[in-house]
Parts: structure tokens; sequence; C-alpha cells
């Protein structure tokens, strides 16, 4: 028994030890021109998915004005979407194209949408995601257009042709 306890007593200490080593001894990669490893790439989605999530729970969304419907709510937030988020995600007009240009790359919205819930997404617009290319949107827009703008993110590989239709309209 003594022996057993003495072996989890060194994983414990030794496995902690190790990862601390690995990175004081500059070994860990950091350069940004090569791809994070596969467990470096699961470890960060699941953090920043589940502080998403955290951050987000306490969140709900206001309801729509007695004048609004959610086609009013789409064509607002798409129309943010073409001014500012479109040189980074993809335009929902275009065909897919890979994203080389930046790095990590961002996700192509318009054609693989998102598994974020609205009020994650009106997070993630308005606080941004440390180390990565979200920039925090909050200091730029209203709540009213965050909400708009998660609205349209939320819908936006599967949006309405009146939608898409008043959206491009808009865009010329």
């Amino acid at each position: 028994m003594r022996n057993f306890i003495a072996g989890i007593v060194a994983a414990l200490v030794l496995i902690p030890a190790a990862v601390f080593g690995y990175y004081v001894s500059g070994c860990a990669q950091t350069r940004s021109d090569l791809k994070p490893s596969a467990w470096e790439t699961r470890i960060m989605t699941f953090a920043v998915r589940k502080a998403v999530r955290h951050n987000a729970s306490r969140i709900s969304k206001p309801e729509l004005g007695v004048n609004e419907s959610i086609n009013t709510e789409l064509v607002a937030g798409g129309k943010l979407y073409v001014l500012g988020c479109v040189g980074c995600h993809g335009d929902p007009a275009k065909s897919f194209q890979e994203d080389h240009a930046n790095f990590p790359p961002a996700p192509q919205l318009p054609h693989v949408g998102t598994q974020y819930s609205e009020p994650e997404l009106y997070w993630v617009v308005k606080h941004g995601i440390r180390m990565t290319g979200m920039s925090a949107y909050g200091p730029f827009y209203s709540d009213r257009e965050l909400w708009s703008l998660a609205a349209f993110l939320r819908r936006i590989n599967n949006l309405p042709p009146e939608v898409l239709s008043a959206i491009q309209t808009n865009k010329k």
C-alpha cells in the first residue's frame, strides 16, 4: 500500500514538474508559422468552448421590439457582418474558399456555421477571444447591434433567401 501511495504522489508531482520543465526550458514551439500540435489544438478548443459557455451562461437575449421581426433583426445583423466580419469570416454571397490569409485561419462561417448559441456568440463578439484574431467589438457596437449580429451568425449558413437578398442589396 505504501508503494501505491508513493506512486500516486510521484505521478502527481513528476507529471506537472515535467510539463513545467518543458515550457521553462524553451522546448515548446511558439512559432506562428507552424501549425499547433493536435493535443494543443484539442486543449485550447476545449478551453475556449468551456470558457465561452461559462461566461455566456448568465446572459439572456432580450425580446424583439414591437415593430421588429426575426428577419429585420437578421438583416440588421447581416449589414454589420458585411461591414466588419466578411474580410475574415467569408462572404455569404460567395462560394467557400479556404482561409489562407489568417493564421490561425478564421472559421468561414457562411459555409461551416457555428455551434455557439446566440448568447455565446453575443459574448464572443462583445469580448473577443484572447490570442486569436477575434477582437472585442463591445466598444464599437450597442447591445442591440451585438444581439442582431449574434442572431445573424447563429443562422448564417441557413439564412432565408429574402434576408440574403436584403443584405446583398445594401452591400452595393
